[in-house]
């Protein structure tokens, strides 16, 4: 999170749309928020930005720092446009990349599957368990390789919780891809060490 705001939030540069930034609530209306930026003025989250982060809106208080995306930097009334949701997204996927650097485990709960994978969700981000990168142990050992029979062997998962690693990250729409797998290896590394 600092290293966003450290590449986004110098005030001593003009705002950019897309940036992240820090703001403190000034004030709170039926279907508006306003936002201090310091120098560079006025905030405000309005319109069909208030409606998809009016349940987070609903915490906050006049006097709390929050962090927002720049939709726009003018609206018609002179107030930079802010997006709390879109800003959300962006730092959950900057927390992902910092723990697929780390090659940090993380336990996943398994929500649906599917003929190529099981599928899963991390702060609200999608994420794929593809099939080929399911650990020895949870491998669907089907005769003929059946899809039919693969997905049945994949749907014993659902709800269930799998030790994972980030693989990728996905750029367009930041879909997140795991592997099981990878705690394998790293056991195999470490008995190898061992011998």
């Amino acid at each position: 999170m600092k290293e966003i705001l450290e590449k986004t939030n110098h005030f001593s540069k003009p705002p950019k749309a897309g940036e992240i930034v820090e703001g403190e609530v000034l004030g709170i209306e039926k279907a508006s928020v306003f936002v201090d930026l310091k120098a560079w003025g006025t905030g405000i989250i309005y319109g069909r930005e208030f409606f998809e982060a009016k349940e987070k809106l609903k915490t906050i208080h006049i006097g709390d720092k929050i962090f927002a995306k720049i939709i726009d930097l003018e609206n018609e009334e002179g107030y930079i446009e802010l997006s709390i949701a879109k800003a959300g997204k962006e730092i959950v996927l900057e927390n992902l990349r910092q723990k697929k650097e780390k090659g940090e485990l993380m336990k996943v709960k398994i929500l649906k599957a599917n003929k190529g994978g099981l599928i899963s969700e991390i702060e609200g981000v999608d994420a794929f368990l593809p099939v080929s990168q399911l650990s020895s142990e949870h491998y669907p050992k089907v005769e003929g390789g059946d899809t039919t029979h693969i997905l049945r062997e994949l749907q014993k998962f659902i709800g269930e919780e799998l030790e994972v690693k980030i693989l990728n990250i996905l750029p367009q729409g930041g879909q997140v891809i795991l592997s099981e797998k990878s705690k394998d290896i790293e056991e195999i590394k470490r008995i190898l060490k061992n011998y």
